[in-house]
């Protein structure tokens, strides 16, 4: 008969072997998606990587924890199991003693027979299976070690483990036999299991209060650092001010947040302090700008206008200045050009000019001087001024545009060059005529009969006193003009310097058949004045009305006391050509001249402008004019009757 202990064990290697055969399949039928599973965790490894800082340090630290106590769990676990299975042992090996001990008894009566010894075995083996249900098999064997007795436990499942204990039964030293006692490790089984959820609850729990622990940490510092961080993105991005809420935090962050706090606050009011250094800066800026009397046109580095003053707005004939301001100024058209873009030639030729200048084709010096550039406008010349506008780096943010008309200029220019142009023209015919005379004079006067000697004698002494008063109208502009001359004056009667002038000037009317009278109130007030001053006025007015008047015409001079009685009015009217209305506002002006335009007669252009000096800068008077073309003018001027006046000088 076999041994049941071996056959247990058979059954054991059996089970294991099929068990591990049944497996093996399903081990390879594992092992076939590996390249899926693979690429899952390559997945999972990724996402796990794009995670935020914190939540990185979190599963870290969960990690942690969990090996933590992973660790001191098994560590505790071993530690216990290991002294159940030594007490387990030193349990097996009393009850293997004891049960040798018993045993002894049966093997050393010598008066015991086989069946006698079976029957006391079998009575304590029975003995021991009924009182320890831990034990699996009790075995007797005699001295020689053959087999006595053998109790096995029945419905023992197959597959368990058994632990063999031995003892030897000895009376004295002499041996009689052994007695293996098998055990089944129940109890030690029990014992592990209750160890282990002993153990594993606790740990769990302890686990599950540090997992819980963490996350509310995680979670309130995550918490306090969001708020600090929405505060810090509010401030970075200009809310200035912005205040955390501390109440909700606590420790250190707390202390943070009130460091925060205060620092918004002192941001905020330097930045109150800036904008309003800033907006007191554009302001004052915007308003120098504006009240420039040339137009200033501020452009950005889009030349989109940002700033136009109203001198500009008039410059350029703008209708609604707001609406202009924000468009491109290149768009600019002209209403009165024929729709031309005045400033796209403008904006291209300064472009060239800021390139020319940062690649070296100009010299540096010139980039300090402003880009100038000559604008046509309708009935306007304006001169331009641009000077681009730069940052401390040097970067382009746009330029600055002052507009300077210079019609006014032009046009004196051109006054001052015709005004040579007719001197020359003026002094040039007497010289030439005086000078063909006196040569004839000269070298033929022995040739010439008395008629012809005096007739050139005369023509030399017209052109003469010709040629003297162009000089004396030069040199008395000249004089006039400045502002630190002063005329001497006195109390006169103006009637007999009327008539004297007209007397001495009705030979030129004659000349052309004029009819040359005066109408003098009688009884004149005293003017304050100077008599050469007014003789010469009064010369300038009758000789214009004789130039301009056709042959046959008539010339009235009148002297009368003004309507209010405060002023005395001398007035010469002619039937002439008379003058165009668009003329008369600058008749007065110092070379202007109407005859370089609808006249032929030639002429200095300072006769009029030394009358409106002589009477309004030296004898605080005003002149004026009436004309109308084709049918005459009227030529005066008014002087003041105040008593009080030479006082006052």
């Amino acid at each position: 008969m076999e041994n049941p202990i071996t056959m247990l064990a058979l059954e054991f290697r059996t089970s294991t072997t099929n068990n591990n055969q049944t497996a093996s399949p399903s081990s390879v039928a594992t092992t076939l998606p590996a390249t899926s599973a693979a690429h899952r965790n390559a997945k999972t490894s990724q996402k796990f990587w794009q995670l935020s800082a914190e939540s990185k340090l979190l599963f870290g630290v969960v990690f942690v924890l969990t090996a933590i106590m992973c660790g001191i769990g098994f560590f505790i676990f071993t530690y216990y199991a290991n002294q159940i299975d030594a007490k387990y042992d030193e349990t097996g090996r009393v009850l293997a003693q004891t049960v040798a001990g018993q045993g002894q008894l049966a093997l050393s009566s010598s008066n015991n027979s086989g069946q006698l010894l079976k029957t006391q075995l079998k009575r304590l083996a029975h003995a021991v299976l009924e009182s320890t249900p831990d034990v699996a098999a009790i075995e007797f064997y005699d001295a020689s070690g053959q087999e006595v007795y053998v109790e096995m436990r029945s419905g023992l499942p197959k597959g368990v483990l058994i632990s063999d204990y031995t003892a030897a039964i000895r009376q004295g030293t002499k041996p009689l036999g052994m007695v293996h006692v098998k055990l089944t490790g129940g109890i030690r089984a029990g014992l592990i299991t209750s160890t282990k959820y002993f153990l594993i609850l606790p740990f769990i729990g302890a686990w599950l209060f540090a997992l819980l622990f963490t996350f509310c940490i995680s979670y309130i510092w995550t918490k306090h650092l969001k708020v600090l961080v929405d505060g810090v993105r509010k401030v970075s991005s200009g809310e200035f001010g912005f205040q955390i809420s501390a109440q909700e935090l606590w420790g250190q962050v707390q202390q943070l947040a009130f460091a925060f706090n205060d620092m918004s606050n002192r941001l905020k009011v330097y930045e109150n302090q800036n904008i309003e250094s800033l907006t007191f800066e554009r302001n004052k800026l915007e308003a120098v700008l504006l009240s420039i009397a040339d137009g200033v046109l501020v452009c950005d580095d889009q030349n989109r206008v940002v700033i136009l003053n109203d001198t500009a707005t008039e410059m350029l004939a703008i209708e609604h200045p707001q609406a202009f301001l924000g468009t491109e100024l290149e768009d600019y058209i002209s209403e009165t050009a024929e729709a031309e873009r005045l400033f796209q030639p403008v904006l291209k030729a300064f472009e060239a000019y800021q390139h020319d200048l940062a690649t070296g084709k100009l010299l540096s010096t010139q980039g300090n001087a402003p880009f100038s550039h000559l604008l046509s406008l309708p009935e306007k010349s304006v001169r331009l001024l641009l000077s681009p506008i730069r940052d401390s780096g040097y970067n382009h943010l746009g330029f600055v545009m002052i507009m300077h008309d210079i019609t006014k200029e032009r046009e004196v220019d051109k006054l001052k060059t015709d005004f040579i142009s007719n001197v020359s023209h003026e002094l040039r015919t007497p010289v030439t005529t005086v000078k063909s005379y006196v040569d004839t004079l000269y070298f033929h006067r022995n040739e010439l009969d008395a008629d012809t000697f005096q007739e050139f004698m005369e023509t030399v002494y017209v052109e003469t006193e010709r040629l003297k008063r162009l000089v004396n109208d030069i040199l008395d502009f000249s004089r006039l003009d400045e502002g630190g001359v002063a005329l001497d004056r006195e109390w006169q009667d103006i009637a007999p310097i009327v008539n004297l002038t007209v007397q001495s000037i009705r030979v030129l009317a004659e000349k052309k058949n004029l009819t040359l009278t005066t109408a003098l109130e009688s009884n004149l007030p005293h003017v304050y004045i100077n008599a050469d001053a007014i003789e010469r006025v009064l010369r300038n007015l009758l000789s214009n009305a004789i130039k301009y008047t056709p042959e046959g015409g008539r010339i009235k001079v009148k002297a009368e006391v003004s309507t209010n009685g405060h002023g005395l009015i001398l007035s010469v009217e002619d039937n002439g050509l008379g003058i165009p209305a668009e003329h008369i506002p600058r008749i007065f002006d110092r070379f202007y001249r109407v005859e370089n335009k609808v006249h032929t007669v030639k002429g200095t252009g300072l006769g009029l402008h030394l009358v409106k000096i002589t009477i309004e800068k030296h004898h605080e008077g005003t002149v004026f004019v009436h004309s109308k073309e084709g049918i005459g003018s009227i030529f005066g001027f008014e002087l003041p009757l105040n008593p009080d006046f030479a006082e006052q000088l």
